[in-house]
């Protein structure tokens, strides 16, 4: 009366969201609670939502190539410890998993506190949620409506919920709000298989047909019947006489009976449905006790085991990670399921797993001290180096020689370089500069011969130059980054990884090439106002390539040092950076910030700008020009 009073009768009906329907060619309805009575679907259901909630959950921070586990962060509790005040964070994962196996969706309300931060993750019955899409702006939000036995901190009013207050997580599905249910679209199969369950029950319970006949010929008195009969059971009915001696008299025979062959083939249908099932949901038919069949998943229960982590486990716990990172707003958090939690019964497959970390050098003794539970010892913090995982002909990497260990480093910090100190990148981008600014004369003085009258629109096709020019300044960000970078990570006893800063060297190479161009046009439009004559463009050409090249190329170079210089240490994990004055008579502001000490991911106060480096465009062109400071980077 309540659904049909609040206008929920029809969405209380439709037990599985997706679905148009629910019932099989079997003639069994099948919901996704009617479905746990079927062995297969429970044992594969607990078998994904016990093992992924049992796996130890971490909140970590990526910084550059670092990764750091938070413990302090507000959301880590819920994720880890405690959900809510009455739900433990394995039971929540539980939970969540389970709905998810069963119905496709899985849901949790977000309780916020008064300044927005979540402080409970309250789980919430699929059935109780209808998504919504708003038709002016495309938005999805949840109208929950609590069953009798729900509760939930639930502010919203009518209980419309947006969808950063809900933790919405989704199986595979092929479109629109919700994902599918993995039993309503294999409903078929897991019907049959509880039509086989139902039949082989009632088989046993109501089955009239004997083990076997004894025969006589011609008829038989009461009083002969009464005799044979309770000679019969005497001698060999109970477990204890089978296999006695029978005596028949009066020409009587025995004769045996089997199942019939619509029977038989019926127990065959139910074993089939196992294997059928374990497959909906991806897991090794071995780990719900059908041992009957060859398997595909490997050759041994060990390789088994691992296709099932990886196959089976690892997309669900996947789905979970990627919703739960709406939590946290900032995309260098996210959350991570371990799978290592797996092998705490498998004392010889873990050990092995930590000689061979140890032996290459990525665990320290106190590292898998930590795996196990135990105290820290002294000394433990060393790391490893195989000798021969070295360059030829050298007894220790350049980075190895002057730093034998991460953990024994003499250097706390290191410094960044300027221009100055690489004179060889200053020559290759005023050589790579210059050579542009000539081809780029060879194409304008071409386009005046052809047509003398033409605009400068006309003749300089900005956006091929752009393109031209981006091409050229990128590969030479990528190699002067890419070698500042490495030299400071190592300084600090890491590494850096190029690749991460290649969308930022791209960005910055068009827009560099944009504002050349643009210049360049702009001197143009100048020039052709006075003459657009050849040798007079020629002319302008070569003033650009003397002294422009020369100026861009040592502007360039500062940048990306101090760039590359900035990545490398925040990817060794950098936590400080302070600003040095280089020059002896520094300008006002570079005089006062000296020393300043900032986080690596802070900006300095230069006078009345920000900036993340010496040299940074945010701290504008009066506090670029001439400068020489340089930053050290402190761990």
């Amino acid at each position: 009366m309540r659904r049909l009073l609040s206008g929920r009768q029809e969405r209380a009906r439709k037990v599985l969201p997706p679905l148009t329907g629910t019932r099989t060619a079997a003639d069994v309805v099948v919901t996704p609670e009617r479905a746990l009575q079927v062995s297969a679907v429970y044992s594969c259901v607990r078998l994904l939502a016990e093992t992924g909630s049992m796996l130890p959950v971490g909140l970590y921070q990526r910084s550059g190539g670092a990764r750091t586990r938070l413990e302090d962060h507000p959301v880590a509790p819920l994720l880890t410890f405690q959900a809510n005040p009455g739900l433990p964070a394995g039971e929540f994962w539980a939970q969540m998993l389970g709905w998810m196996l069963m119905r496709g969706n899985a849901l949790a309300y977000v309780e916020r506190s008064s300044g927005g931060m979540p402080v409970g993750l309250w789980p919430i019955a699929w059935t109780s949620v209808e998504p919504r899409r708003q038709k002016d702006t495309g938005e999805i939000v949840y109208k929950l409506t609590l069953e009798d036995d729900e509760w939930a901190p639930i502010r919203e009013a009518g209980g419309l919920v947006r969808a950063e207050n809900v933790l919405h997580f989704r199986s595979f599905g092929v479109g629109g709000a919700e994902g599918l249910s993995p039993i309503g679209v294999a409903r078929q199969a897991v019907g049959t298989s509880f039509a086989a369950t139902a039949y082989i029950g009632g088989f046993f319970s109501r089955d009239a047909s004997p083990g076997g006949i004894v025969s006589v010929p011609g008829a038989l008195t009461d009083a002969q019947y009464e005799r044979l009969t309770r000679q019969w059971k005497d001698l060999h009915e109970g477990f204890d006489k089978s296999h006695r001696l029978a005596v028949l008299e009066g020409g009587s025979k025995w004769e045996h009976t089997t199942l019939s062959p619509a029977d038989a083939q019926f127990l065959e249908v139910y074993k089939m449905t196992r294997s059928d099932i374990a497959g909906i949901f991806g897991v090794p038919p071995h780990m719900i006790g059908d041992v009957e069949r060859s398997t595909s998943w490997g050759s041994g229960i060990e390789q088994q085991s691992l296709g099932y982590v990886i196959y089976s486990l690892m997309p669900w716990l996947t789905r979970l990670e990627r919703t739960v990172r709406q939590l946290l707003g900032d995309p260098n958090l996210y959350v991570k399921f371990d799978p290592d939690g797996l092998l705490r019964g498998d004392t010889t497959q873990r050990y092995g797993a930590y000689a061979q970390a140890r032996q290459w050098g990525w665990m320290s003794v106190n590292d898998i001290r930590a795996k196990e539970d135990e105290e820290p010892v002294e000394g433990g913090d060393q790391y490893l180096q195989p000798l021969n995982m070295v360059p030829a002909g050298e007894t220790a990497p350049p980075a190895q020689r002057s730093m034998p260990g991460r953990q024994e480093r003499a250097a706390e910090s290191a410094e960044s370089v300027a221009a100055e100190d690489l004179p060889a990148w200053v020559r290759r981008h005023e050589e790579a500069v210059s050579a542009f600014f000539a081809e780029q004369s060879d194409r304008v003085l071409a386009e005046l011969g052809v047509n003398p009258g033409a605009s400068v629109g006309e003749i300089l096709d900005e956006a091929r130059e752009n393109e031209d020019l981006t091409a050229v300044l990128l590969q030479l960000a990528r190699g002067l980054v890419a070698e500042v970078g490495a030299s400071t990570a190592a300084a600090l006893g890491g590494a850096f990884v190029v690749e991460e800063t290649a969308a930022v060297l791209a960005a910055g190479a068009a827009a560099t090439a944009a504002n050349i161009n643009a210049t360049t046009a702009a001197l143009l439009v100048t020039q052709f106002t006075v003459s657009n004559a050849p040798k007079d463009v020629l002319a302008m050409f070569e003033r650009m390539t003397e002294a422009r090249a020369k100026q861009l190329a040592m502007a360039r170079v500062n940048y990306l040092s101090a760039f590359g210089a900035h990545e490398g240490a925040k990817h060794a994990g950098a936590r400080t950076k302070t600003w040095r004055v280089w020059d002896p008579n520094p300008r006002e502001s570079h005089a006062a910030a000296d020393g300043q000490t900032v986080g690596i991911r802070e900006d300095f106060t230069i006078g009345t700008h920000k900036g993340r480096w010496p040299h940074d465009y945010r701290l504008g062109v009066d506090e670029i020009a001439g400068c020489t400071c340089r930053l050290q980077f402190n761990l």
